[in-house]
């Protein structure tokens, strides 16, 4: 059977083919809602797709946007790119979706890709730090993108062009390691060493930071990956502490994992081996996923704002008007009472705050 053409639909709606193509094709010069549901009863009756190369052409854009993520299977970037499909979704436009596993080649190969496929806009969600030579090569790709009217989000680190919404990581992380301070917590692990991640390198700093202004030294240090399985090996490490430890002090251990796939993979790890969560080993983590509140015990964390930062990424690459709701930002955009204004009106950078989340995994009996 041969493929129905566009002009089958422009004979079999009455009207003539470039009636047809401005009513599918999503032409600015759409003719009167009569014709144009006659044509779209007729594309519908035959079957017909529009070609997604004359809408282009018609639309001067794509309808393209592509997402770049760390790792699909973390919660954390899970939840923004499904927030993110939402929201470019009923935009009618579409999202081109890959992951780099934080390899640089990786990264580079799919943002030529995507680029080559001429996306509208592309979204970067997670920092990273490959290296003088390597940040400089994806940052002259993204600069070279952009001078040719694409448009780029960055989420979680500037790229040096386009747009940015940074967390406030070393903040908040203080605030949680404060917190859990007041709540009795003395001893502490913290997940060090991760390199070429500023912003775990933020949140353990600042977590450090408020241990150290409460005179408290963490008492294990853990080199792991940022992943479900740099929890699985940090939940090792602690086991082994645990059983050549000297000291007299039987409070729990609490450890600080900078992101909350990695302390959901500690808390499910050490309960395997036997430890109880939270009273031998309490647990807190960094992001706010939705897992961390179902989790047994549910985990403590920093919950960021991810759907409200995944909806300004969106409108900021689609240049939509602002909502009156807006993620809770510092400096010049406050994020209120801006529903009315242009995107080219907004801010280049918009720091988001994070609320720290007092959970079972670190709460302490009455014996602790």
């Amino acid at each position: 059977m041969a493929a129905v053409r566009l002009s089958d639909v422009a004979q079999d709606a009455g009207v003539s083919l470039a009636t047809a193509s401005r009513v599918l094709n999503g032409s600015a010069r759409v003719p009167g809602k009569a014709v144009a549901e006659k044509v779209e009863a007729a594309a519908l009756r035959l079957g017909y797709v529009p070609n997604a190369q004359a809408q282009a052409l018609a639309r001067s854009r794509s309808g393209l946007i592509g997402l770049v993520v760390h790792d699909i299977a973390d919660p954390y970037f899970a939840t923004i790119a499904r927030e993110v499909q939402q929201q470019v979704f009923a935009s009618q436009a579409q999202v081109l979706l890959t992951q780099t596993d934080r390899e640089i080649d990786t990264e580079v190969r799919a943002l030529r890709s995507l680029i080559a496929q001429q996306v509208d806009a592309l979204v970067l969600v997670g920092s990273h730090r490959y290296g003088t030579d390597s940040d400089a090569s994806i940052s002259a790709l993204l600069g070279g993108f952009a001078r040719n009217g694409g448009r780029v989000v960055g989420m979680g680190q500037s790229l040096g062009v386009g747009r940015t919404i940074v967390p406030d990581n070393a903040a908040a992380a203080h605030e949680l390691a404060t917190a859990l301070v007041v709540g009795g917590h003395r001893r502490f692990a913290v997940v060090q060493g991760i390199s070429g991640i500023p912003s775990a390198a933020d949140r353990t700093g600042g977590f450090i930071a408020a241990l150290t202004e409460a005179g408290i030294e963490p008492e294990l240090s853990i080199d792991a990956g940022l992943t479900r399985d740099g929890g699985h090996l940090a939940a090792a490490q602690i086991q082994e502490h645990l059983a050549s430890a000297t000291t007299a002090d039987d409070s729990p251990l609490c450890l600080f994992a900078p992101a909350d796939v990695m302390a959901l993979g500690a808390l499910g790890e050490l309960r395997r081996r036997g430890i109880d969560v939270p009273s031998q080993v309490s647990v807190a983590g960094f992001g706010g996923v939705p897992d961390a509140e179902d989790s047994n015990p549910s985990l403590t964390t920093v919950a960021l704002p991810l759907h409200d930062m995944a909806r300004r990424a969106v409108e900021w690459v689609l240049d939509l008007p602002a909502e009156g709701s807006r993620p809770d930002t510092e400096g010049s955009d406050t994020g209120h009472g801006d529903s009315a204004r242009s995107t080219a009106d907004q801010p280049t950078e918009v720091h988001v705050r994070g609320d720290v989340l007092l959970r079972e995994s670190t709460t302490l009996t009455a014996a602790d």
